[in-house]
Parts: C-alpha cells; sequence; structure tokens
C-alpha cells in the first residue's frame, strides 16, 4: 500500500508495507504511467490515487501525530503554496492558506538557487533583507543588488530573509512554531527564522503522516 504527497514541485511517497520513502521531482512524477496511489494529496495528487485528501486537512492531522503540545503553531512552506494551522487545546483555532503569489514559497528561491549554484547547507543568513512581495520583482531585486556588486550568496541571503519575514508575518508572529516541507532541510533559512521565533523543523513528510490517519 502507497500513499504520496504530490506537491507542486516535490512528491514524498511512502510504501507502508516496507516503509521505503522515496522523493522525486513532481516533473518525474507527471511522467510515471503507473502513479496510482491509494491516498495521497498534493497538488498533483488528485487524478493519481484512489482516495484524495485536502492538504490542509493532511497538514493538520499529521501536525497532531507528531507533536504533543496542546497549544501550537504549525506552518508548511512548500514549492507552490504555503499552509499554516493553529492548534489551541489540540482543536483547530485557525486554517490559512496562500495561493497567490510566489513570493512567500519556495520555488523562486529554488531557482535562484540552481541558476546561481548556491549550497544552502553552507549559506550564511544575512542581517539584512530585500522587499519580497512578489516572486517575479524578488527576483529583480536579487539581479539588482548583483549588479550593485553584491555577491550572488548575499544577494541570495537577503531574498531568502525576505522571505522568512514574510512567512512569520503570515502566520502571526508566534514565540515558537513548528516546520514542515522542504524548507526544514535549509538551514540558511532556519536559522534566519530564528531571529524571529523559536522554530522546531517536522521535516519534509508531516502531510504523510496526516494520510496514514485515513487508514487507521
Amino acid at each position: 500500500m502507497k500513499i504520496a504527497d504530490c506537491g507542486s514541485t516535490w512528491t514524498k511517497i511512502l510504501d507502508l508495507d516496507s516503509g521505503a520513502l522515496e522523493i522525486v521531482t513532481t516533473k518525474e512524477l507527471v511522467r510515471r504511467k503507473d502513479a496510482l496511489y491509494d491516498v495521497a494529496t498534493g497538488h498533483c495528487g488528485r487524478g493519481r490515487c484512489k482516495e484524495y485528501r485536502n492538504e490542509l486537512i493532511a497538514l493538520a492531522e499529521g501536525g497532531l501525530a507528531l507533536v504533543g503540545d496542546e497549544d501550537f503553531s504549525l506552518v508548511d512552506v512548500g514549492g507552490r503554496d504555503i499552509k499554516f494551522v493553529r492548534f489551541k487545546g489540540r482543536k483547530v483555532e485557525k486554517l490559512d492558506w496562500n495561493l497567490a503569489c510566489g513570493s512567500t514559497t519556495g520555488a523562486t528561491l529554488e531557482l535562484l538557487g540552481g541558476y546561481y549554484d548556491i549550497d544552502f547547507s553552507a549559506l550564511s543568513p544575512s542581517d539584512r533583507w530585500v522587499n519580497v512581495t512578489c516572486g517575479v520583482f524578488g527576483m529583480e531585486r536579487v539581479l539588482e543588488q548583483i549588479s550593485l556588486g553584491t555577491s550572488p550568496e548575499e544577494s541570495i541571503a537577503m531574498f531568502l530573509h525576505g522571505l522568512v519575514r514574510n512567512v512569520i508575518d503570515f502566520v502571526g508572529r508566534p514565540a515558537h512554531f513548528y516546520l514542515s516541507g522542504g524548507f526544514c532541510e535549509n538551514p540558511c533559512f532556519v536559522r534566519t527564522a530564528k531571529r524571529y521565533s523559536s522554530v522546531s523543523p517536522l521535516g519534509r513528510t508531516v502531510l504523510l503522516e496526516g494520510l496514514k490517519k485515513v487508514l487507521e
């Protein structure tokens, strides 16, 4: 039995029988003719599963499965959108989902990092930031900084800092929050976020944990 979180840029597939986890680019997933899962979520999950679950519900269920706190905030920063759940007494107090612009998500940063060959595990956080109100304008700010003599590494760290500020504002500037998604594996993002809040990364499989609840 297989479950999957089919995101816009990355897909996480879990074989419940063997426990094997596979993480592939979604561009590879859409070329697989045998990509059919028992339960799935995510932007590209519809039509590739026997049973589909809403991403916010999967995130909320996954958070409850992994976090024992009575009150907590959980945010998932993906390639295309950002999802946020706040719990009080382990009941959902607020849900929010930003689909309007890539300024708060990972796709723009991934494009910039790939183009300039940035190693995010070695990238140092920047004290400065650029206002990232739009993914396209944010890229323009990075190019502008580079044209003025700022290194690509510092320019992208400034963009990342602006992205972090957007995420922190979106979730209401909590004193502490749990982080879900690929940014858990981006040390520069986590270290920058810790300038504003205490952060506990949960990894990339929180939504898969939520899907497991469907099968219980």
